[in-house]
């Protein structure tokens, strides 16, 4: 079973996300904070497929998630998908040079998301 890490301070985000994730037959983790998906990492012992990671997060934001998330060899090749409010051109472009393999503006369109996780391999497992 594909496997989703979310990552959002915003409780009607995780619930949307794990609503309409959990519908397409993925298994849904989350966290309110980097910190938090840090720990869910480790005391799992299986990595999650994707990871969707809010940027402005309390504890530890999605920048220093990314940071950490790259540097550990066994977590370094998870896909992270950033869905932010931050949108400016400058938050993108850091959320690429800390890790991110793609970036969604919030609000976002559930066909934009849908692209996005195909084009990183996230294939749902309808039953």
């Amino acid at each position: 079973m594909t496997r989703i890490l979310v990552l959002d301070d915003n409780a009607d985000i995780v619930a949307l996300l794990r609503m309409v994730l959990e519908q397409r037959g993925y298994q849904v983790m989350t966290g309110r904070n980097g910190r938090e998906g840090l720990h869910l990492l480790g005391e799992s012992p299986i990595k999650p497929d994707l990871i969707i990671c809010n940027l402005l997060m309390p504890l530890m934001d999605g920048m220093a998630f990314l940071d950490s998330l790259r540097q550990e060899v066994e977590w370094s090749a998870i896909p992270v998908v950033i869905l932010t409010a931050m949108t400016a051109q400058a938050y993108r472009d850091a959320a690429f040079e800390h890790g991110a393999n793609a970036f969604l503006a919030k609000p976002f369109r559930l066909d934009e998301l849908n692209r996005t996780m195909h084009n990183l391999g996230i294939i749902p497992n309808m039953h």
